[in-house]
C-alpha cells in the first residue's frame, strides 16, 4: 500500500458529510489487574538484595557486598537510572564496585552512568553484547525506533496505556539522553568471579536476544534470569522488528535455569518468585509452552500449512493456556508462530498464488472493481464498521487508501477501526501499535526522541557507521553516478572509501584507489556529524573538515544518501 497521509487538517475531516465514528471502550478488567504488580516500588530479597520495580520498563536491581555493591540491569535512560540511583543511595551507601548487563536492549543499558555517577566500575556483558548495541543504532535504527514507540505507546496517555505488559511504561520523552557503558568484562561460555565478596556465576544463555546471560548465585540458591522469563508469554518474536529468536535456544536456557534449582527467581521484568517448587514448576510450564509452540508450528509446516493457517490453529493447551505466567500481556501465540515459519522456510508461504502477487495499487484496483466501484467500496467500510466487524473494516481502508490516499471518509474510519481494534485488545503491544497508529493519523509526528550525545556516539565503530551508510543509498538518484570519496580519518589514521556505483555503495576500510573527493576530519568530528551533534557548515567554516575535490560535489554526493 502507498504510504499513507499522516497528517490530516481539521478543515478535511469537518468537511466530511457522513457522522464522525466514535469509539469508547473500557479498559479490559485483566489488563488493569495484571498492572499491579508495577506498583513502583524497592523490593528487598533475602538481606542484602534490592529490586528497583516500576521505575522503568525494567528492572534494576542492587546486590549488596561486603565492601562495595553490585547493579544489574540498568533502565532505559539516565532520567530513568538517575530516580533509580537515589533510590539505591537511600537503601546502599556502599560504592558502586560492578554493572551487570543481561544483554542488549535499551531498557536495561541506557541508564548506566547516571546510576554509576562518579563511580568508575567494571562493567560484565556476554562477548556479542557490543555488536548487537552497535547494529541497533545504526543499519535499522530509524523503522525500529518508531515502531517500538508505537508498541510502547509512547505517546500514549496513561489512562490509554495502562502497562506495557512487562513494566509499567517505557520512560522516553522529548530529548531523551542514554548513557550506556561500554563492557570492560566479557565472556563467551560461563565466567565465575568474585565481586563484592561474593561469588557469581555469569552463564550464557540466549533466549529473547543472543547475548543474553543469566547470573547466578550458589551460596544463597538466587537466579537472576534476565529476560528469558517474566510473567507473561514470551516473546518470542516482537512486533518492533528483530532478527529471528531461536526459540529452541530460548527453551534449553530455560532448562539450564531449572536444572540450578533456584530459592529465588528474580526477572528484569515483572515480579520476584520464591520457592524452589514454585519456581521449578513455572520453569517447566514456560518451557514447555515455548516447545509447544515450536513443535506444533514445525508439524504444520510438514502438512503444509500457511502461516495463517498456522496462526489461526495453533493454541496452548489449557494447562499452559490458563497460566499465570503464560498470559499474553507480551508476547501472543500467533505472532511467534508466524516467526517461527519464517525463521524455517523464510517469506513464501508455499501457496502459488502468493509467489508472484499482484502490486498493492493493482490489488486494490480489482478490489474496487469486486465492490462495484469508489462509492461501493467506501459503503463497504461504513458498514462494515456499523458493524463493529472492525478488522475487516480495516482492511478494506488498505485497498481504498492505496487509490484515494486522502480521503477524508476513509481516512476517519481507518482511524476509528484503530482505535476501536486497540482498545479491545488485552496484549499492550498490540494495544499500543492500533492506538498509536491512530494518533499519526490524527496528525502525531511519531519521531526520534532520543538526544545523541558525543559520548554515546563516539563508541560506534566507523565500520558500523559507514556499512550503514551503504544501506541509506538512495538507488534512482545514484542510478548512473560513478563517485569515489576517501575518508581520512587524522587523529586514528583510518582510512575509508565509499564508491558510489551505478546504485550501489560500497564501503571497505582502506584505499580503493585514487578518490575524486578526499575529506580529511577527526573520528570523533564525524561520528557527530553523522549523529547530527554538529552541522556540516559550521564545523567547515571552522577548519574541522577539510575537503580535496570541491565542496560542492561533496555535498552533491552527500545527497545520494537518506539523511536519517
Amino acid at each position: 500500500m502507498k504510504q499513507i497521509t499522516l497528517v490530516i487538517s481539521v478543515s478535511l475531516l469537518a468537511a466530511c458529510h457522513r457522522p464522525s465514528p466514535q469509539v469508547s471502550s473500557p479498559v479490559p478488567a485483566e489488563l488493569s489487574e495484571h498492572g499491579k504488580i508495577f506498583s513502583k516500588r524497592i523490593e528487598k530479597v533475602g538481606d542484602n538484595i534490592y529490586v528497583a520495580i516500576g521505575y522503568g520498563l525494567a528492572n534494576s536491581i542492587l546486590i549488596e557486598g561486603k565492601d562495595s555493591c553490585i547493579i544489574i540491569d540498568c533502565l532505559e535512560s539516565q532520567h530513568a537510572g538517575a530516580e533509580v540511583k537515589r533510590a539505591f543511595d537511600s537503601v546502599c551507601s556502599k560504592p558502586l564496585k560492578a554493572i551487570i548487563y543481561t544483554h542488549f536492549h535499551t531498557d536495561h543499558t541506557s541508564g548506566a552512568a547516571a546510576l554509576a555517577g562518579n563511580s568508575r566500575p567494571d562493567v560484565y556483558a556476554h562477548e556479542l553484547l557490543p555488536v548487537y548495541l552497535d547494529q541497533t543504532n545504526t543499519v535499522v535504527h530509524p523503522i525500529t525506533e518508531k515502531r517500538s514507540y508505537r508498541m510502547f505507546g509512547v505517546y500514549l496517555h496513561d489512562e490509554a496505556l495502562v502497562h506495557c505488559g512487562i513494566g509499567p511504561r517505557l520512560q522516553m520523552r522529548q530529548n531523551t539522553t542514554l548513557g550506556i557503558l561500554r563492557p570492560t568484562v566479557t565472556f563467551r561460555d560461563s565466567l565465575d568471579v568474585t565481586i563484592a565478596g561474593m561469588h557469581l556465576r555469569l552463564i550464557h544463555a540466549p533466549g529473547e536476544t543472543p547475548d543474553q546471560i543469566i547470573i547466578w548465585l550458589p551460596d544463597s540458591r538466587i537466579l537472576f534470569c534476565g529476560d528469558n522469563v517474566y510473567k507473561a508469554f514470551p516473546n518470542l518474536y516482537t512486533i518492533r522488528g528483530t532478527p529471528y529468536r531461536d526459540v529452541n535456544l530460548w527453551r534449553q536456557s530455560v532448562d539450564k535455569m531449572r536444572a540450578l534449582r533456584p530459592e529465588v527467581l528474580i526477572p528484569s521484568h515483572t515480579e520476584v518468585l520464591h520457592g524452589e517448587k514454585n519456581i521449578y514448576d513455572v520453569l517447566t510450564a514456560y518451557r514447555d509452552a515455548i516447545q509447544y509452540v515450536h513443535d506444533q508450528t514445525v508439524r504444520g509446516i510438514n502438512q503444509g500449512l500457511t502461516p495463517d493457517q498456522l496462526a489461526e490453529q495453533i493454541q496452548l493447551p489449557p494447562h499452559l493456556k490458563n497460566h499465570p505466567w503464560l498470559q499474553e500481556y507480551y508476547g501472543k501465540v500467533s505472532w511467534c508462530v508466524r516467526a517461527i515459519f519464517n525463521g524455517y522456510l523464510g517469506f513464501f508461504d508455499g501457496n502459488p498464488a502468493t509467489l508472484l502477487p499482484l502490486s498493492p495499487a493493482t490489488r486494490a484496483l480489482r478490489m474496487e472493481e469486486l465492490a462495484g466501484g469508489r462509492q461501493n467500496m467506501l459503503q463497504q467500510i461504513e458498514t462494515s464498521y456499523k458493524r463493529e466487524d472492525y478488522q475487516w473494516a480495516l482492511e478494506l481502508t488498505d485497498y481504498y487508501l492505496t487509490l484515494y490516499p486522502n480521503d477524508p471518509a476513509a481516512l476517519r474510519y481507518r482511524i476509528a477501526c484503530l482505535k476501536a481494534l486497540g482498545n479491545a485488545q488485552t496484549n499492550p503491544n498490540a494495544r499500543h501499535y492500533y492506538l498509536t497508529c491512530a494518533m499519526e493519523l490524527e496528525g502525531l509526528k511519531n519521531e526520534g526522541l532520543v538526544k545523541p550525545t558525543p559520548e554515546l556516539v563516539s563508541h560506534i565503530p566507523l565500520s558500523v557507521i559507514f556499512h550503514a551508510m551503504a544501506t541509506r543509498l538512495d538507488a534512482s538518484k545514484s542510478a548512473a553516478v560513478n563517485k569515489r570519496v576517501l575518508f581520512e580519518f587524522t587523529d586514528t589514521k583510518q582510512q575509508w572509501t565509499v564508491e558510489v556505483r551505478n546504485g550501489v555503495a560500497e564501503v571497505q576500510p582502506y584505499k580503493i584507489a585514487e578518490p575524486h573527493i578526499t575529506v580529511r576530519v577527526k573520528e570523533t568530528v564525524w561520528k557527530e556529524l553523522a549523529a547530527k551533534i554538529r552541522q556540516p557548515l559550521p564545523t567547515f567554516l571552522k577548519g574541522e573538515i577539510e575537503i580535496e575535490g570541491g565542496q560542492a560535489a561533496f555535498v552533491q554526493f552527500m545527497q545520494l544518501f537518506d539523511t536519517d
